[in-house]
C-alpha cells in the first residue's frame, strides 16, 4: 500500500510501529554479548568479562612501558580491545601515562587505581559502587597480593592505609627496608598495578552478572563521615578514605581510631 493512499490516523500508527520495533533492535544489539559502542559515542562501553589473572600479567608488562596508571587501564580495555577490535583499538592509551607516581610524581591517588576508576566509568553504567570498594579494599588488603610470572623480587606485603600514592610507597619502603628510587620499588609497583587490576576485572564480572558490590568502610570512618561529610553537624569537608592515615592525633573529643 503506498503512502499516498494511507490515512492519517494509520499514517501514524505505522510510524509508530516502526519506532517501537527500531527501539527493540536497538535494544537487542546493545545487550547482545558482541555489540560495540560507536567510536565516540557515550559511556558506557559494552564490557565483556575477562579472566583476572590473563588482565594481572599484561597489567605488569604494561606497567613496563607506561607506569601504573597506564598499565592498570591497558590491561583492562586493551584486552578487551583485542577480542572487540574498534572503538577499543583506538582508544588514546597514552594520555595515562600523567598518573605515573600520583600524578607526574605529586604522590596523590595512586595511579593503579586512577587507571581502574577510569576504566570503571568507560565500562560500567554505575562505577561508584566499583570505585568504592576497590579502593576501600585497597587501603586494608595486604598487597600485592597477585605474583607475575615475571617477577624477580622477594615479596613484601603492606597494608597502605590509604588510596594514596605517597602513603603507599612509604609504608612498602619502610617494611622492605628499601629507598624509594631502586628496581626493588619499580618493580613492586608494577606487581602493585598487577594485582590492582586483577581486582578491578573482579569486581566489574561481579558487576555484569548482576551482583551486588558492597563497600567496606571503616567503622571509624564512617562516624568522622557522619559529622563532617553532607548533611552532618559540622559538614566542614569531604572525602571516604580511612581517617587515621593522615589524622592520627585527633583529641579527646573524637573517636579513638
Amino acid at each position: 500500500m503506498s503512502d499516498a493512499k494511507l490515512g492519517r490516523r494509520e499514517l501514524v500508527t505505522l510510524i509508530g510501529a516502526a519506532a517501537a520495533g527500531a527501539g527493540l533492535v536497538g535494544r537487542a544489539r546493545a545487550s547482545a554479548p558482541d555489540a560495540k559502542p560507536a567510536a565516540g559515542g557515550k559511556t558506557p562501553w559494552v564490557y565483556q568479562p575477562l579472566e583476572p589473572d590473563a588482565v594481572a600479567e599484561r597489567a605488569f608488562a604494561s606497567y613496563a612501558k607506561g607506569h601504573c596508571m597506564y598499565g592498570c587501564f591497558e590491561s583492562i580495555v586493551g584486552t578487551l580491545a583485542d577480542r572487540a577490535g574498534e572503538p577499543y583499538r583506538s582508544f588514546p592509551f597514552d594520555m595515562f601515562v600523567y598518573g605515573a607516581g600520583g600524578v607526574a610524581g605529586w604522590g596523590t591517588l595512586c595511579g593503579a587505581l586512577n587507571g581502574a576508576a577510569a576504566a570503571f566509568q568507560l565500562l560500567s553504567a554505575k562505577p561508584q559502587p566499583l570505585v568504592d570498594a576497590l579502593f576501600t579494599w585497597y587501603e586494608r588488603e595486604p598487597l600485592p597480593n597477585y605474583r607475575p610470572r615475571g617477577a624477580k623480587f622477594p615479596d613484601v606485603k603492606i597494608a597502605a592505609g590509604s588510596p594514596l600514592c605517597h602513603a603507599s610507597v612509604s609504608e612498602w619502603c619502610k617494611a622492605a627496608h628499601k629507598k624509594t628510587y631502586t628496581p626493588e620499588r619499580k618493580e613492586r609497583c608494577g606487581v602493585l598495578t598487577a594485582s590492582v587490576a586483577r581486582e578491578a576485572v573482579v569486581l566489574l564480572n561481579a558487576q555484569a552478572a548482576g551482583r551486588t558490590i558492597p563497600a567496606a568502610f571503616e567503622k571509624h570512618t564512617e562516624e568522622c563521615m557522619s559529622c563532617h561529610e553532607q548533611g552532618g553537624a559540622q559538614e566542614n569537608s569531604r572525602g571516604k578514605m580511612g581517617c587515621s592515615s593522615c589524622h592520627f592525633s585527633l583529641g579527646t573529643k573524637h573517636t579513638p581510631l
